[in-house]
Formats: C-alpha cells, structure tokens, sequence
C-alpha cells in the first residue's frame, strides 16, 4: 500500500494519457482501463472533465478508485453536459460512491450508461442508478413523468406522448413505471413506431394495469402478432374501456383476434381500427362485438353461449331484468342453431309482436327448447297466431306461458287447434288474456290428451273405431316412451277401455314406463273377456304383488296369453307363488320372465320349469307332479311313445331330468325314439351322477351323439346302480366308445348296453363287450385283471378263490382272465377253486396256457369243468411245457380224463426231448429211428424211471426205433428191469446207450438177463452206471455174440402176437397206427412178475434188488403218479 501510494502520488495525468498529451483536448473517447487509477488521479481526471465539452465516452474500468473518487467525479459532471458513457465497473465504490452517482443523476440528464458491475453495491442501490440512467436515454417529458408515475402522483391522469414522433421511447420503461400505477387514466403512444416489440411490453401494461381507461397505439406499424398481444392481455384486463388501433397492420386475423377476446372483456366500449387493412365483413363482426360491451352482461354472455353452442348453458332467464326489450330479438339468430338451451324466459321485459315473430322463427328449426316464458309482455292475436303456426312444425316444447298478454278467445282457439296435431305441449298458460272461461277447458281438454303418451294418442282413435282399420294394430308397443313421458295407470286404463272389445291385438307392451298395480288390475280385467292378446311385456314398471295376483286370477281364465315379462319390477315370493299356481291350471303359457325381482332363485326355477313343460309333451306335465312327490307306485316311465305330434326333445329332457334329480323311486326310464340331442345327454348324465336308483336307461333312436355319451360317461364314473343303458341308433363313433370304455374301467355295475346301428369299429365293440362282462365278475376282479394286462412284476400268485360278494368267477372269468395271461409273464399259479367255472372256461384258460409260459401251477378244485375241461387243458400240455400242477378235485370227472391230465402233466416234467418225441414213439411212426434222450450233465429235467417205464412200454411193441440214447439221466435199477422186459421182446433196437445212469450192480443184472433173450441189441453202453466189473463183462459178452449173429426173434416190424392181442384187451386203450398212449398195464404187470421171479430164485439178490421187487408190485396208479 505504501508503495502504492508513493507511486500514486508520483503518478501524473499526462503519464496515463496516450501520446504524452497533458490533458483531454478534443478527444471524445478515453479508456483508462487497468492503469491502477485510485482517487488521487481521479482527482486531476475530474478536473479536466469540469471545462471538457467533447469528451463522450471514458472508460475507468478495474482500477482502485472509492467512493471518495466517485464523489469527485460526481462534482465534475455537475458541470460537464457531453459525457454520455462513463465505466467504473470493477472498482470499490461501494454503497456511498454509488449513491453520489444516483444524486448526480437527478440534475445530471445527459449521462446515459455506467457499469458499475464488481463494486459491492447492494441490487437496490443498483437498479436505482440503473433506473435513472435509463431515463436519461428518454424524451424529457419521459424522464420528467416515469418519477411522478412511479410515485403515483395523482395530477399525473393523462400521459401524451404522440409528440416525440421518431423519439426511441421505451415501452419496457413506461410499462415499469406504469404497472403499478392507480391514478394514470388515459396513455397516448401513438407516432412513435414502437412496432410489435413494443407492443408486446405494452401488453403486459395492459395485462396489469386496470385504471388505465384509454389506450391509443394508432400508427405504430403493429402487426396482426402485435394485436394477438393486445388481445391476450384483454382477456386479464375489465377495465380499459377506449383502443385505438388504427394506421397499424392489424389485418382480418388480428380483427379477430380481438373479436375472440371480446367474448371475455366486458369493459371495452370502443375500438377503433380505421386504415388497417381490415374487411368490411370482418369490421362489422368487430363492431357487434363492441356493440355487445354496451348491453347488459348477461344478454352478453348469454349470447356468447348460444352463439357457441356451449353445453353448460341450459337455462335463459330474463324475466323482468331491466334494459332488456331488445333482448329477444339479438337472441333469436344464435338461437336457431343453439343445441343445448332447453328454457327460455322473457317474462316481463317488453316483447311484442315482431319479438314473438322473432322468436317463431326460432321454434321452426330449434328442438331442444321445451319451456318457453313470454308472460307480462305485449303480445297481439297476430304475435299469437306467429307462435302457433311455428308448434305445427315444432314437438319439442313442453311449456308454453303466455299469461298476461292479449290474445283473446281467438288467439286461444288458435292454440285448441295446434294441440291436436301437436303432441308436445302439455302445458300452456293463458290466463289474463281476456278468454273465456269455455275457452279455457277446451285448451285443459286438448292438454289432458296431450299429457299422454304420444303413441297412445296415435292409436287411440283407431282403437275407438272398433274393426275399421284395427287389422294393422296387432302390436302395440308402448316401450319407446316419449322423452320422459311415462305410461302410467292413467294411459293402461284409458287403452284398457278400447281393448276389452277389440279383436285384433294380439301384441301388447308397456316395458320401460311406470305402471302400477292399478294399471295391472285393469289389464287383468281385459284379459278375463279377451281371446285374441297373446303377448304381454310389463317389464321395468313399478307392479307389486297385488297386480300381479291379479293378473295370476285372469290366467286361470285366459288360455290365449302365452308370454308374459314381468322382469324388473317389485314382485315378491308371494307374488311368484301365485304364478306357479296358475301353471298348474295354465296349459298355454310357455314362457314368463321375472328377471330382477325379489323371488328366491328356487322360485324363479320352478317358474321357468313351469313354462317349459307347457312346450313339451302332455305325458311330462302329468308325471312331473308324481315324481316331485316321490310316489312310490311309480318305478317305471316309459315314454318311448311320442305325445301326439310332440316329441321329447332337450328341453323336455332337461325338465324330466331336474325333477328326477331328488327322487328315489324311479327304476326304469325309457326315453327311446325322441328328438333330443346332446343338452339332453348332459341334463340326464347330471341326474345320474346323484341318483341311486335307477337301473335302466333307454335313449335309443335319438341323436346323443359322441359328446351326448362323454356326458353319461362322466356320470358313470360316480354312478353305481344303472345296470343297463340302451343307445342304439345314436350318431355314436369310436370316439364315444372309448369314452365309455374308459368310464367302465372305474363303474362295476353298468353290465348290458346296447349298441347297435352307430358307426363303431368291431374292435372296439368287442373291448365293450369284454368291459360290460368285467362288471359282471366280483368287484376284486377288475383291479386284479388290471394289473395282469399290465404285467405287474409283483404280481406272482393269482388268488380267485377268495370273493367280497355273491359273485363267482366263471366261464366269462376265464376268458377275460385267458386274454390278459397271453402276455402276461409273471404269475406263476392261479387260484380258481371253489367257482362255477364250466368246461368253456376251461378251454378259455387252455388257450391260453398254449403261449403263457410262466404258469406253473393251477387249482380247479370245487368246480364244473368235468371231462371236457380236463380233456381241454391236456390238450393245451401238448404245447406247453411248463405246466407242472393241475388240480380237478370234485369236478365230476372221470378216472380216464384225470390219467389223460396226470399223463400230460407227467411229460411237462420231463426233458423237452422226450415230449417232443414221444407222441411219434406211441404213434410207432415209421420215420423215427432213432431217440435221443441224452441230458446235458447237471440238467434239471431228466429221464427217471416212471418216464423209463413209458419207454419201455412203447418199445414192446415199436418196430421202427433202431437208436436210443438215454445216457446222463437218472434211470435206477427199477428202470432197468422196465427196460429188461421190454428189450425180452423187442427185436428192432439195435444200439443202446444208458451210461451214466444209476443203474448199480441191481440194474446190470437186469440187462443182463435181457441180453440172454435179445438177439437184435449189437451195441450196449453201460459206463458209469456203478455196475461191477464181472457184471459188465457178462453184457458186453451177450452183446458181441449178437453183433456175430443174425437176430433170431420176430421180424422187424411184426410185434410178438400175445402183446398185440393183450394191448386190445376191453376196458384199456386201443393201440392204433396213430397213437399208443399207454400200453396194457396188465401185460405189463404179468412181464414185471416173470423178472421180478427170477429174481427170487436168485438167492445172492441182496435187499436192493427185494426193494425192487416191491415197488414194482405196487398199485398202477401209484407207478404212474
């Protein structure tokens, strides 16, 4: 600082001015800008600006001058008058050094500009100096007049500038200082150019300033964008009475503009835009608008409304308003078009004859007015006769005053004779128009017919004519009221009194109006004599209980009404009861609709149950009551036999099918050759799901269909007491059958239906048939079949024997059962004992026991397969060799068909070898030669002495059989001595092989002894047999001397004759070229007993060969068991 101010001090002005000059001379701009000026060389700059009279423009911009400095150059350009721009932005003048510049301002008129940005002055302050240096950009009379305005001064009531023509007066100033302004009333612009921009400043004026009264903008080139200004500014400001707009470019579209605004401004009386290229059309429409502001504000409004069509305004009331005699006629153009004023009143205010003339006019075209008021005006016979004529053409008004007038008798008859042909008016006031009083009741009596329905006055005085022309009222429908004109009980007794005669309606409705009981009661009375009304709608009206008891009592007479609508009215139960009553008596109503009333639902369905049974068959209404009282005599229905031309179709189905659903009683139900279709089926799949007692259903011969069947199915599924069901002849295809097919796997009880004449593939009949005989096996069955078809792994032993209810398993049984065991793998025994299974059940179960290869085990104990059934399941033991058990106890066979069993079951439990071979060894076919019944080492199934004992049975009379192998089994001593006697006569075997066996030293003997009488046996094979050496060599001794020697025993192919003839012997089994099954045990045994002797004599037999002996002798049947 203190070298600031040494250098300061030091600094002088010529050091700072450019060119080394010492003072300002004649220059007219300096910038000091930035030269670290403060208040000392401010100093000598004030001096200088005190004599200086060029200088314009000085620039002091961010240096250190204060406030003190300021205050110098303030007492400088006290006295300098060029200066026009002075900077001392950035700087540190401060509040003080400001104010010092604002007082400077008020005698100082020549210094337009100072920044004084950056300089710590508070914003009042600032806009205060900013103000006044604005106003010394102004005319004088400006600068002289904002201060006053802005201080409200009330002299100041009229502002004219016009006379500063080419000024640049500042509308943003004069809208500044005016906006607040309360005292100023009339502000003249005009002449100064101020273009749209000033005009828009202007407008905000105008916007917030509602003294000012007179406003003249005329010759300011403001264009139609200007005026839109103006205009939006109008629609805030009431209180501007006075524009001038002329000599501007206001053009038709701003004209319009203000047009538009007027609808809003009440205040503006006059607007004046001359010379501004506005239509004359447009002008006038400007002037109306204008003309408006001078009437009242509601004929205004009102007629800004109509004009408009603007919804809200309903009601015009100008009744006794003062300053409204020209009221009616501006009204009446807007009027014409108007679609939402409804009420018109001009009671009082003065309208004659040309306002009523006017308003005429208006009732020709308009049809929304319905009340009109013209009372206490000043209406003539010939403002009278105007208005009637307009109500020939007009049916919209419905109130019409035009009390206190001067009509006169002639004026009223004017009106008695529109009311005739007009049907709209029903109220019309003409009292205090010197009438008579005979006049008056015409008027009161063309107002009664008037107050009805129009449609009712239509046709009342065809109604009244009795037959002429009625023929083209057989419906009368008095549902489209009238506006809110309502029949009522009045206008149904006045039509009541042209019906009770008439013969031709037969169509009659009053739906949607506001008839009562009373009404009610009198059309009852019409119906008690009339025959030809067939329908009646009284829907949506206001009957209780007692019109409709009324009505109830004229059915019971009536039988030509068939539909009657009650819907929407005030009915109770009560009321409903009695219709129900009345349908017991009533055989013609079809059909009554009591929608929305206050009846229980239960109610309103026996009501429409009612009805529908008058449509269908007599036989449905006549059983219907027995069925709802459960009568216990009726446990068949049987209506196969169409009514008359009537037949039972879905609707009667439905209705039969309702009532059934809470009986008990029924047993039977035959619906055959009727007409109803799938709604049927389900109305009666409905009454099956929750009935428990009826067992036979017949709907053959209708059209039920695939869907008509999926309903029953549905129903059969819960249903457990219908036993038969008969849909032949019923559209029916495969598809419904599945259905049903699938039904039947959950119901046991359905077990006949009847199918016939639908298009349903045979399979698929054949999977019905099987199902229907399903249901008639014990209920156990159906989930044990299930799971055979199914081949449960679980399943292993199948137990029959053992049931919930009376059934038995039987033939059908076996033959359901029969069909699942063909592919079923893994049962391993069944359990049928103690059934009524026959010999068809047996060949059921034979059949199939040909492919099932897994059943091992049967029992068939307790019943009535007999010999045929026997016989049947050893023919399937030909085919199957698993079978290892068959049990027929105490089922009457005979001892031959039980040996047969034993004997094929006796080969299933041997090697597969010798079944297969066996048959052709009996047979003696010539074209076997050689048996191979070797075993594999370890076999289960193996050839053991019973089976060696059928061997050699065979081979005693074989004669084709040269090999045989029987080594690897398990043939003992005792199967040796069936083979000795057998090789004592056979003379074909010429090699035998029976090593590894267990013959022992016993069976080596046996061979032996054979061997001394065998002369055809050249090969013998006894290894591993546990025979002892010296045995061995006495076989293979006999064996080499036959192979050195022809056979000496019979020929080849000639058995020994005393076995041919034994095997004949009565009473055993014939030998055949086709089959030896068994030969004659009676040989065999006497062939036994030569062997069985010798061994006797043998002393060295040791107890082996006793033990023998002794099971050789035994009983036959226990050998072959």
């Amino acid at each position: 600082i203190f070298f600031r101010l040494i250098s300061s001090g030091a600094m002088s002005l010529a050091g700072l001015l450019p060119h080394g000059a010492e003072d300002f001379g004649d220059q007219t701009e300096i910038v000091l800008s930035g030269r670290q000026i403060d208040d000392t060389v401010v100093r000598a700059i004030a001096e200088e600006l005190k004599t200086n009279r060029t200088l314009t423009v000085l620039d002091l911009q961010s240096n250190y001058i204060t406030a003190g400095g300021a205050a110098q150059l303030c007492d400088a350009l006290r006295l300098n008058r060029s200066l026009k721009e002075l900077g001392l932005a950035n700087n540190s003048l401060g509040d003080e050094g400001a104010a010092e510049l604002s007082n400077l301002l008020d005698t100082n008129h020549t210094l337009e500009r100072i920044s004084l940005d950056n300089n710590a002055i508070s914003p009042a302050l600032m806009e205060k100096v900013m103000f006044k240096t604005l106003l010394n950009t102004q005319p004088l009379a400006v600068k002289l007049a904002m201060p006053r305005a802005l201080a409200n001064d009330p002299e100041l009531k009229e502002l004219d500038l016009s006379e500063y023509e080419g000024s640049r007066v500042s509308c943003d100033l004069i809208t500044d200082c005016l906006k607040a302004n309360t005292v100023l009333v009339a502000l003249n612009v005009s002449n100064l150019d101020i273009g749209d921009s000033g005009t828009a400043a202007l407008a905000t004026l105008v916007r917030r300033n509602s003294s000012i009264k007179e406003l003249n903008l005329s010759n300011n080139s403001i264009t139609t964008h200007g005026v839109r200004d103006v205009a939006d500014a109008l629609k805030q400001n009431q209180g501007l009475t006075s524009l001038i707009l002329s000599q501007n470019k206001v053009g038709d579209d701003g004209a319009r503009a203000l047009i538009d605004v007027l609808r809003h401004n009440d205040s503006i009386v006059s607007l004046d835009v001359s010379r501004s290229a506005v239509s004359r059309v447009t002008t006038q429409a400007l002037a109306s608008a204008v003309f408006l502001n001078t009437q009242p504000l509601l004929l205004k409004r009102c007629l800004f409304q109509t004009a408009s069509n603007d919804e809200s305004l309903k009601v015009v009331d100008f009744s006794h308003h003062p300053n409204m005699e020209n009221s009616a006629r501006l009204l009446c153009n807007a009027l014409k078009n108007n679609r939402f004023v409804t009420i018109l009143n001009f009671g009082g205010v003065g309208v004659g004859d040309e306002g009523a003339r006017d308003l005429a006019q208006v009732l020709t075209v308009n049809h929304t007015i319905t009340e009109l008021g013209l009372a206490s005006n000043r209406i003539t016979l010939e403002g009278g006769r105007q208005i009637a004529t307009a109500l020939t053409e007009n049916q919209t008004l419905v109130d019409l005053n035009l009390a206190n007038n001067h009509l006169g008798d002639e004026g009223a008859g004017l009106f008695v004779a529109v009311l005739s042909i007009n049907n709209s008016i029903i109220a019309l006031n003409l009292e205090q128009n010197e009438v008579s009083a005979s006049m008056l009741d015409e008027v009161e009596d063309a107002l009664f017919l008037n107050e009805q329905p129009i449609a009712l006055k239509k046709v009342l005085p065809a109604l009244m004519k009795g037959d002429a022309g009625d023929e083209e009222l057989e419906v009368l429908d008095f549902s489209a009221y009238d506006g809110q004109r309502y029949h009522t009980d009045a206008s149904v007794k006045i039509l009541c009194r042209a019906l009770i005669h008439n013969k031709h309606v037969k169509r009659l409705s009053y739906a949607n109006n506001n008839v009562g009981d009373a009404g009610a009661v009198c059309i009852a009375d019409v119906l008690k004599t009339n025959r030809k009304i067939t329908h009646l709608d009284f829907s949506a009206n206001a009957i209780r209980d007692r019109g409709c008891l009324a009505l109830c009592e004229a059915l019971k007479q009536n039988n030509t009404v068939t539909k009657l609508d009650l819907e929407n009215n005030n009915i109770s139960e009560t009321g409903a009861q009695a219709l129900l009553d009345v349908m017991k008596v009533n055989n013609v109503l079809v059909e009554v609709s009591l929608k929305f009333n206050k009846i229980p639902q239960t109610a309103f369905t026996d009501i429409q149950i009612a009805c529908a049974i008058n449509t269908q068959p007599k036989s449905l209404k006549h059983a219907t009551p027995r069925i709802r009282e459960a009568d216990q005599s009726l446990t068949h229905i049987d209506v196969s036999n169409f009514d008359g031309s009537k037949y039972y179709n879905d609707t009667a189905v439905c209705i039969l099918a309702h009532e059934l659903k809470a009986n008990d009683t029924i047993l039977s139900l035959n619906l055959a050759n009727n007409t109803f279709e799938q709604t049927g089926a389900e109305a009666l799949a409905e009454f099956l799901a929750v009935n428990s007692s009826l067992t036979d259903l017949n709907v053959a011969n209708n059209t039920i269909g695939d869907v008509g069947l999926s309903h029953f199915c549905t129903a059969l599924q819960t249903n457990s007491t219908l036993t038969s069901l008969n849909i032949t002849n019923n559209q029916i295809g495969d598809r419904g059958i599945e259905s049903l097919l699938h039904a039947l796997a959950l119901n046991d009880s359905l077990v006949i239906c009847k199918a016939d004449r639908n298009d349903i593939s045979l399979s698929l009949l054949q999977q019905l048939e099987d199902a229907l005989k399903l249901n008639t096996q014990p209920k156990a069955f159906k989930t044990l079949l299930a799971s055979v078809n199914d081949n449960d792994p679980t399943l292993k032993v199948l137990d029959l024997s053992e049931r919930e209810d009376d059934r038995y398993y039987n033939d059908t049984t076996c033959k359901l059962l029969a069909s699942a065991l063909l592919h079923n793998q893994h049962i391993v025994e069944l359990r049928l004992q103690g059934n009524t299974i026959g010999p068809k059940g047996a060949g059921y179960l034979a059949d199939a026991l040909e492919d099932n290869r897994s059943i091992r085990k049967i029992n068939l104990n307790g019943n009535r397969i007999k010999d045929e059934g026997v016989m049947e399941i050893a023919r399937a033991l030909k085919v199957n060799d698993v079978l290892e058990a068959v049990w027929t106890d105490h089922n009457s066979v005979s001892l031959d068909a039980e040996e047969e069993l034993t004997y094929r079951l006796m080969l299933n439990s041997l090697p597969k070898s010798f079944k297969a071979t066996f048959d052709r060894l009996t047979a003696n076919d010539p074209t076997l030669s050689y048996l191979d019944y070797s075993q594999e080492p370890g076999s289960a199934k193996v050839i053991d002495d019973a089976a060696m004992r059928l061997i050699a049975t065979n081979l005693l009379v074989n004669s084709h059989v040269t090999l045989l192998d029987l080594s690897h089994n398990r043939i003992t001593a005792q199967g040796a001595a069936y083979l000795e006697a057998a090789l004592r006569h056979n003379t074909v075997l010429c090699k035998l092989n029976i090593a590894h066996n267990l013959l022992g030293d016993a069976g080596g003997r046996a061979l032996a002894r054979a061997m001394k009488q065998n002369g055809t046996l050249s090969y013998l094979n006894v290894t591993g047999n546990g025979i002892s050496p010296d045995i061995v060599e006495d076989i293979h001794a006999a064996v080499k001397i036959n192979a050195h020697q022809p056979p000496s025993g019979p020929a080849w192919n000639t058995p020994t004759p005393s076995l041919r003839s034994r095997t004949q012997t009565p009473g055993t089994r014939p030998s055949s070229s086709k089959s030896v099954p068994f030969a004659d045990l009676t040989v065999y045994d006497e062939e036994l007993a030569e062997v069985d002797d010798h061994f006797y004599s043998q002393e060295h037999y040791n107890s082996i060969e006793q033990m023998i002996f002794e099971d050789a002798m035994k009983d036959q049947n226990m050998l072959l068991k």
